[in-house]
């Protein structure tokens, strides 16, 4: 290997010119945007970003393999870099095997486009993705000149790099800030903004004028404050775009070293070696690499695959690293492994099986949405992966196993079994669902020891590191205090088990609207500061939740509940009052609310104890969960040996 370097700027005309692309090992592209505009910031400072790894190849040989373009339009719903097709133009390409994810970052920056969902909208919202370039704001440097009238630079100030929609960056006016200083006196002071575009870095000459660029700026102003402002930062601004400039163009900032072998056997070796130590590359990145090094159209299967089953329902997050762990439980594989002994048979059953890994991938995610979960509400994604194995050997599906395999996730997500040493419960857990046979060849071959789920012959396992699916009297008591959430809506679905979530979206409502629970509402009730603040903390509890189908809810919106449910007719008030586990006899006006909710606490407790595990037994006492913690790690150190 031979240690060269080149400009940011050769390496993006490589890239537009059709010479720079991803091996198919590559994972996907997973920076998000305060990274990117970090990364900026210390091209500003000139601090260092790590060598780069580039694999030379010739056009004969890289046509027998599969390549990926750079992404250059980032969209967060379809993340995944679009394969090469047909034969390279260049007699020579470069495929980059170490620093993918900062060049793709420099390229979006430079050239591109960033798109992901705004905060606190909903996945499946079209109008929620904003398309946006980075830009550097030009009143917002971290410059002052110094005594000697020299420019130095504020190491406690980063350059202002943001991604904004075209629209905001048009965004010229004051914004406020506050400043509080030591003495706690809080300062207001206005502050303008001036957003450059940085990927016009690319289109200035090979000498710029920046007093002409700077004098352009000037004639876009869209405030007399603001053209004042940038006429007095001046020379600050000229340093910054100068700097820039010279960070992008011309110094040789692209440090990579240069592989030659030609064989892909040979990069893959290198390619874990380089990112088994001191990387953020998982061994199920890794595994995906080793994958789709040997499976042409593997990555695409890959993809679509995550795609398909992230779109259903209200939308999920689950990753490529997911879908590597169950290739690997699914094909009963070890859980716990070392990559370079990976043999090539896992990796061919999983290529020659996928079509089944797939579907029962699939039939996890359609279970998942008919039992109402979504992307905020699946705490764990690994507890789905025994439910996807138990599809994969062949389980029934019928309306006693969907009910039991329910009951299992709930379990195992309210009692947070999947926290910690997650590979050893779930290797413990296909061990206890699968049983072995020898085939024809005295071959080792699994099948279900059960071909029916069932929820009370995994309550009689004794799972590793003591962990437990029962839930106590205690824990029981602390359910019904949870407060609206992911957790909440685990509870409430085995309160309301007949609803039909696949079908109908359904909301977690306040029966008493928030709204009511204010100062002013407080007062003429005549609650004191202790009471105010102790019904601001049962607002939000299950006993003051149901769940609601989404019109209904936006119908009921802040409505007084007493009001709201009086429209009824009679016999829509009585079955109301029972499917919600309203308790009967009891004043439904708001000045009752605490009352209302003890009761209503009870109802759900009594109700809860007929859906839920309860053994008072399978409480742990500090001391033993001191010891569990030993046990732990104890059992992970000899598993890591056993794979060493």
């Amino acid at each position: 290997m031979s240690y060269k370097s080149k400009s940011i700027l050769q390496v993006v005309k490589e890239i537009e010119g059709s010479k720079v692309y991803l091996p198919a090992l590559q994972r996907k592209f997973v920076w998000g945007k305060p990274q990117i505009e970090l990364l900026f910031d210390s091209l500003m400072r000139n601090f260092p970003i790590g060598t780069f790894l580039f694999w030379n190849l010739e056009r004969e040989v890289a046509n027998n393999y599969v390549f990926y373009e750079f992404l250059k339009e980032y969209d967060q719903r379809h993340p995944y870099n679009k394969r090469k097709d047909g034969s390279f133009l260049n007699p020579e390409i470069i495929g980059v095997l170490d620093g993918q994810q900062r060049l793709s970052s420099m390229y979006i920056g430079l050239q591109g486009t960033h798109t992901e969902k705004a905060p606190y909208m909903r996945w499946a919202d079209e109008n929620a993705y904003r398309k946006s370039k980075l830009y550097l704001n030009l009143l917002s440097l971290p410059y002052h000149i110094n005594e000697d009238n020299a420019i130095e630079i504020n190491e406690e100030q980063n350059f202002e790099f943001r991604f904004l929609t075209e629209k905001e960056s048009k965004t010229w006016i004051l914004r406020k800030n506050k400043q509080i200083d030591e003495n706690g006196t809080e300062t207001i002071f206005e502050e303008n903004m001036y957003w450059f575009k940085v990927g016009d870095v690319l289109s200035w000459s090979a000498d710029p004028e920046f007093d002409i660029i700077i004098d352009a700026f000037l004639t876009e102003c869209s405030t007399e404050v603001q053209k004042k402002q940038v006429s007095e930062k001046r020379r600050l601004i000229k340093k910054a775009l100068e700097t820039l400039n010279k960070r992008i163009t011309s110094e040789q900032l692209i440090n990579y070293f240069e592989i030659d072998k030609q064989d892909l056997e040979d990069i893959l070796k290198i390619f874990i070696r380089v990112n088994s130590g001191g990387t953020q590359l998982s061994k199920t990145d890794l595994l995906f690499s080793t994958i789709v090094a040997t499976w042409d159209n593997g990555r695409e299967e890959i993809e679509n695959l995550l795609q398909k089953i992230n779109r259903k329902g209200d939308g999920f997050g689950f990753s490529n690293e997911f879908l590597m762990r169950c290739c690997l439980v699914l094909t009963d594989a070890p859980v716990l492994y070392k990559v370079n002994s990976f043999k090539t048979e896992n990796v061919e059953k999983i290529r020659d099986e996928w079509p089944k890994i797939a579907h029962a991938i699939e039939q996890t995610a359609d279970l998942l949405v008919e039992y109402g979960f979504s992307h905020s509400l699946l705490t764990s994604q690994n507890a789905t992966i025994i439910i996807a194995y138990y599809l994969y050997k062949g389980g029934a599906v019928n309306d006693k196993t969907k009910a039991d395999i329910k009951k299992y996730l709930i379990h195992a997500l309210l009692n947070g079994i999947y926290g910690s040493s997650q590979d050893q419960l779930i290797a413990f857990l296909r061990n206890s669902f699968r049983e072995a046979s020898k085939d024809a060849t005295g071959k080792t071959t699994y099948k279900l020891k059960y071909n029916q789920f069932s929820f009370d012959e995994l309550l009689k396992l004794e799972l590793p590191s003591r962990k437990t699916l029962y839930v106590t009297d205690i824990e029981l008591e602390n359910l019904l205090t949870y407060r609206k959430g992911a957790s909440s809506f685990f509870v409430l679905s085995l309160l309301y088990p007949n609803l039909k979530y696949k079908e109908v979206q359904f909301h977690q409502d306040h029966i008493h609207p928030a709204s009511k629970f204010s100062g002013d509402t407080f007062n003429t009730l005549a609650l004191s500061e202790e009471e105010q603040e102790e019904w601001m903390k049962m607002r939000d509890m299950i006993p003051n939740l149901q769940l609601m189908e989404g019109r209904q809810n936006e119908s009921k919106n802040a409505e007084d509940f007493e009001t709201w449910l009086g429209k009824k007719e009679p016999s829509e008030q009585q079955h109301f009052k029972i499917t919600n586990y309203i308790p009967e006899n009891e004043s439904l006006e708001f000045r009752n609310f605490k009352s209302f909710f003890e009761k209503r606490k009870t109802k759900l407790g009594e109700a809860l104890r007929k859906v839920l595990a309860i053994n008072n037994d399978a409480q742990i006492t500090n001391e033993e969960f001191l010891e569990q913690e030993t046990d732990v790690e104890q059992e992970i150190s000899a598993l890591k040996q056993e794979n060493l």
